[in-house]
């Protein structure tokens, strides 16, 4: 399977269709403004920082996609630890 472009990702985000067809609708994808926030952060420090209470899977497909794009590895962090 192909690289995901990083626009594709950015649609899937939004809940809407990809070029690429990449995605699957039995796996979320959209994201809320929270999870939007978080999304941001990660691609902007090299990791998804998970918060004590968690969060929905959407986040975690999305980060994966991202990290494919960018071919670089997938880190997820706890937020209850430093």
């Amino acid at each position: 399977m192909p690289r995901p472009d990083k626009n594709d990702i950015e649609r899937l985000t939004r809940g809407k269709s990809t070029r690429a067809k990449i995605g699957n609708r039995n796996i979320g994808h959209r994201l809320t403004q929270k999870e939007r926030i978080l999304f941001q952060a990660a691609k902007r420090q090299g990791f998804l920082k998970v918060p004590i209470n968690g969060i929905r899977e959407n986040v975690l497909n999305i980060y994966r996609l991202w990290c494919q794009a960018e071919g670089c590895p997938c880190i997820v962090k706890d937020g209850g630890h430093s």
